[in-house]
């Protein structure tokens, strides 16, 4: 059943951390944070019906933890019923997504007629928002993904691949899964200058990701994770992205990049790489595995990954 949020959870927050512990099983390691993602859902559940924009951004973060948290654990949790929920899943996106994109437009838009006109459409796309998160599909939706977080087909596989999967460390799961989400991040970074707008929002939801697979691990890995700074990866902040969904960067950013190409005023302050405002690198037995990313004002500061 759709549990209902209590006055302490109906409060709008951050997402909860879960922390993990480094030899805990990975079957219970995505249970806690599976789990947690959809209690946050619950959480905003009512404010979220009654237009609020904030419990509605933070019911979109939740969602998309969820679907990284699932991707994750992808080689564990795949099975014959997540397409299912996961395309359920879409369709409450596309409600949500679309109500998002007015709250944006109206905290951007210039004048008053434009934000009358913003509102107007607000009004409406709440109104079909609301209709779908009290519907019978949705409930449905939320008990059987419920469901299958603790007890999915996946849980009950007997092949040897299966339980080895379910029974492993969550620290040496982690450990290979960040490294191998790092790797194809940084593949996939390169030319990012050239690349064209639709190649860079799909890095940007790939940086996020992995952000989000870096606070799953927290905890759970030996030497933790060391964070330089509390900030998002590469793209991550896209409020303003509801237009044009990734803008080029900012002319104070270009002129910081310009003046640290320059042999003269590059050398020795910065240690640019194809990584590059990436915000992770990668450390194993204390010897990093790719350069370090740039560390301008204007670029996302780092997260050290030690395993």
């Amino acid at each position: 059943m759709l549990f209902s949020a209590s006055p302490a959870k109906e409060r709008i927050s951050r997402p909860r951390r879960i922390r993990l512990n480094g030899t805990m099983r990975c079957d219970t390691a995505f249970r806690l944070v599976a789990g947690g993602c959809l209690e946050d859902v619950a959480a905003h559940h009512n404010a979220l019906c009654a237009a609020d924009p904030t419990a509605l951004h933070q019911t979109r973060i939740a969602l998309t933890r969820l679907r990284a948290a699932v991707s994750f654990y992808s080689p564990m949790v795949a099975d014959t019923e997540w397409p299912r929920l996961k395309s359920e899943l879409k369709w409450l996106n596309e409600y949500l997504g679309a109500t998002r994109d007015l709250d944006v437009a109206i905290e951007n838009c210039q004048g008053a007629a434009e934000k009358r006109l913003f509102g107007t459409a607000r009004i409406e796309r709440q109104r079909r928002l609301t209709r779908a998160l009290k519907s019978a599909r949705y409930r449905r939706w939320f008990n059987d993904l419920s469901e299958w977080i603790g007890n999915g087909p996946w849980s009950a596989k007997q092949d040897e691949g299966s339980i080895r999967e379910r029974e492993a460390p969550t620290a040496e799961y982690h450990a290979h899964q960040l490294a191998r989400w790092h790797k194809k991040l940084v593949k996939k970074s390169r030319g990012l200058q050239g690349m064209g707008k639709h190649k860079r929002h799909r890095l940007r939801i790939a940086g996020k990701r992995l952000r989000y697979a870096i606070e799953f691990s927290e905890g759970a890995l030996p030497k933790v994770i060391e964070r330089c700074r509390s900030t998002p990866l590469v793209g991550e902040k896209s409020g303003k992205l509801t237009a044009e969904r990734l803008r080029p960067p900012s002319g104070k950013c270009e002129a910081a990049r310009s003046k640290a190409k320059e042999p003269a005023a590059a050398a020795g302050r910065h240690r640019l790489s194809k990584d590059r405002g990436l915000g992770v690198c990668l450390v194993v037995g204390g010897r990093s595995l790719s350069p370090e990313p740039c560390i301008m004002p204007c670029c996302y500061p780092p997260a050290r990954i030690y395993v």
